[in-house]
């Protein structure tokens, strides 16, 4: 068998290769916006017109006062890791790759949680309000998917011992 096509089908390259990461596919328009804005390189969340709340995932109503007035505001990026596990199971084979990683909850700092991965991090290192800042990883050529990775910045302050 030294001939791919002498291989069984299972065996052969396109079958061994690993299929495309899925993106999604949201049907309504509101979660399709979001997902639009992300693709610019900037994470919104709405913000609803009566009570200022911000509010995630998307939706037609706010959850605090009911009202359907919303508009969507650019997020600072920044939050803290509220929790998170690491996965060493690849759920889907596009994954496989990635494994260990680490699926993460983002507390931003408009008060909002977020599902997410957290990425350049050693999972030995993660500890609950550790400082995040917002980027966005590829998928494939035409999709941003936002990721978080530690934020270096403010950790380096918050070691200082004048605090500065």
């Amino acid at each position: 068998m030294s001939d791919e096509k002498d291989l069984p089908p299972k065996m052969r390259a396109p079958a061994r290769a690993a299929p495309p990461k899925p993106k999604p596919c949201p049907q309504d328009p509101v979660e399709q916006e979001f997902w639009k804005r992300c693709q610019d390189g900037s994470l919104h969340f709405q913000q609803c017109g009566e009570c200022a709340t911000f509010r995630h995932l998307p939706r037609y109503m706010c959850a605090r006062c009911g009202s359907p007035e919303f508009s969507w505001q650019r997020s600072s990026g920044k939050g803290t890791l509220f929790t998170w596990t690491v996965t060493h199971q690849a759920l889907h084979p596009a994954f496989a790759d990635d494994i260990p990683f680490i699926a993460a909850v983002v507390e931003l700092e408009e008060g909002v949680r977020m599902a997410t991965r957290l990425i350049d991090c050693d999972p030995d290192g993660l500890e609950l309000d550790l400082p995040v800042t917002l980027d966005f990883e590829p998928v494939g050529t035409d999709f941003r998917l936002p990721v978080f990775r530690p934020d270096t910045d403010r950790l380096d302050k918050e070691e200082a011992p004048d605090g500065s």
